[in-house]
């Protein structure tokens, strides 16, 4: 598909006529296979990442170079805390990486500043992306802080099988492990427990579940 035909279908009734000429406009239609990095850490924005199909993986890393899973991006999603970053000419502190084969419509910095000013429909675009994954940071801090690893790590599970729309997801117990930063020898024994209790089933680098 072409541009103009993947943003009449995506983002038709999210926006108004003008603005959607303009992301026809200024805008590229660009692909990423997995584990490609669109947005890296300390890097300058130079654009905005429109994903339209595809799920996007947000991270972040401490000091000590580990990293640090946030949230997902899906299908006409971007992210909020990216564009914060642009609008106050800041090096970016966060990284998508592509979760599967994606495809996403990259705009430039410059022009989606201007869409503030202009778009009533962006404006609204923005702050729903924001108040989503605000809410999203705010659950990952309220489990870290009260919740047990377990809870942590079904919920994980379940977020992901509803991002990628099924319930087997491939991951490695080291993956797992990393996102939720905690060891792999914990991730790998509470797996078995799950598949003890048939809440999921392992497989081979996939956990499915029942």
């Amino acid at each position: 598909m072409k541009i103009h035909e993947i943003v009449a279908t995506n983002f038709s009734n999210i926006f108004e006529t003008k603005l959607l000429k303009e992301l026809c406009d200024y805008g590229l239609l660009k692909h990423a296979e997995e584990d490609q990095i669109i947005l890296e850490i300390r890097r300058e924005i130079h654009f905005i990442p429109l994903v339209t199909s595809g799920v996007v993986k947000v991270m972040r890393r401490d000091g000590k170079g580990k990293g640090l899973f946030l949230y997902y991006l899906s299908e006409n999603q971007t992210s909020a805390i990216a564009i914060s970053y642009a609008l106050e000419n800041k090096k970016s502190e966060i990284r998508l990486k592509a979760e599967s084969n994606i495809t996403y419509i990259s705009v430039p910095v410059k022009v989606v500043n201007s869409w503030f000013q202009k778009y009533d429909s962006w404006r609204a675009f923005y702050l729903k992306m924001n108040h989503k994954q605000t809410s999203l940071l705010l659950e990952d801090i309220n489990d870290i802080a009260f919740e047990n690893l377990e809870f942590r790590l079904v919920k994980y599970i379940e977020y992901t099988s509803l991002v990628h729309n099924s319930t087997t997801i491939h991951r490695k117990h080291f993956d797992i492990a990393r996102d939720l930063r905690v060891s792999r020898e914990a991730i790998s024994r509470l797996l078995k427990k799950l598949e003890k209790e048939e809440i999921i089933t392992l497989g081979r680098n996939k956990i499915t579940l029942n």
